[in-house]
């Protein structure tokens, strides 16, 4: 995501009609905030409190440090 947004939002490589098709349709396709939500509240039901914890924790922290270093890369091209 972090490289694609530095793509389309910051260096414009794509036409406007593209990004939120692109941004949105296909990579929101692939990584679901409810799927993401589900498996959390799955792990809460079981009783597996901590495994929920840990899983929102890194879900969260990867994701973020991933965005940013896709934009540091992005940049860089």
């Amino acid at each position: 995501m972090g490289i694609l947004y530095v793509l389309i939002m910051e260096k414009m490589l794509i036409v406007a009609e593209w990004r939120a098709a692109l941004m949105i349709g296909l990579l929101g396709s692939f990584t679901t905030f409810s799927t993401f939500s589900i498996e959390t509240m799955n792990l809460l039901e079981a009783g597996e409190v901590s495994k929920a914890g840990l899983n929102m924790l890194l879900s969260v922290s990867l994701c973020v440090i991933g965005c940013w270093l896709g934009m540091i890369l992005g940049r860089q091209l």
